[in-house]
């Protein structure tokens, strides 16, 4: 072999060498990275698990002490809306922290698959926060009109658990920003290979430059501080969501309402 073509490919061969450690050395240090950040994960979810079994038994006592006050006859009106107004604030911050614990579970727990009829999963969720409204007066509409003909399963793999989270979060949003005597209306239709939950309100509506930020965590839109939460409910929406193969979009104008949709694919 000539003597520059033996020197070229030796030139070659440790061209190839080099090459081939220094992806090697990168291969590991994502390993490593990669490592470390699901060690941070669960780190920061058990550190928020404690801090919330922590707090639970405080706030258990709070609003056990309020509800014995309550049920007494020795307060006076005054002192009994005060002891009214303790009693929401400790299960605001009770739900707060479970809002929050749940924000960092629900996108490192694995999921549960299975099929699950995402039709009378809606409906679940749909009486069940008609019975939780008590005295709003914001009505709360199932759709039916793209329903499956005689309320027919609608086939979805996934996680029960956390697709019922995912539709109690799109409910309870809208509504929390629906004004006195608006209306909640939640539809699903079926297509050949995917399924589409809308949740509509009457809202005061989402200008365009904000639409793109109210799926990020703590997100909270301009005029929502007499709103209750820490703008965690559609961040977990569009986690549960990505996780089970499907997205969640928002259409919306100012003054016109807002209406969040999920598409999940079907069985």
């Amino acid at each position: 072999m000539p003597r520059d073509e033996a020197a070229g490919d030796e030139l070659l061969l440790t061209e190839l060498t080099r090459i081939t450690n220094d992806y090697g050395a990168l291969q590991r240090r994502t390993a490593q990275q990669l490592a470390r950040t699901r060690h941070d994960l669960a780190h920061a979810e058990q550190g928020l698990a404690m801090v919330a079994h922590d707090l639970r038994a405080p706030l258990q006592a709070v609003m056990g002490f309020t509800e014995i006050l309550l049920a007494g006859d020795g307060l006076d009106p005054r002192q009994q809306d005060l002891a009214r107004r303790i009693e929401r604030a400790a299960r605001q911050i009770a739900d707060l922290t479970g809002e929050l614990v749940e924000s960092v579970a629900v996108g490192s727990a694995p999921l549960h698959l299975a099929p699950v009829d995402i039709a009378a999963l809606l409906d679940s969720a749909t009486s069940r926060h008609e019975l939780l409204s008590g005295t709003r007066t914001v009505r709360l509409v199932r759709v039916t009109g793209d329903s499956p003909p005689g309320g027919g399963a609608v086939v979805v793999r996934g996680d029960e658990a956390k697709l019922e989270r995912l539709l109690d979060n799109l409910i309870s949003n809208a509504l929390k920003f629906s004004p006195p005597e608006g209306t909640v209306r939640v539809g699903l239709a079926v297509h050949e290979s995917d399924v589409e939950i809308s949740v509509s309100d009457d809202g005061p509506g989402i200008d365009p430059a904000q639409q793109a930020a109210v799926f990020d965590p703590f997100h909270r839109a301009p005029g929502a501080a007499t709103v209750p939460g820490i703008g965690l409910g559609l961040a977990i929406v569009r986690q549960i969501a990505e996780r089970h193969g499907g997205t969640v979009t928002l259409e919306s104008e100012p003054g016109k309402g807002a209406t969040f949709t999920v598409r999940l694919p079907r069985q």
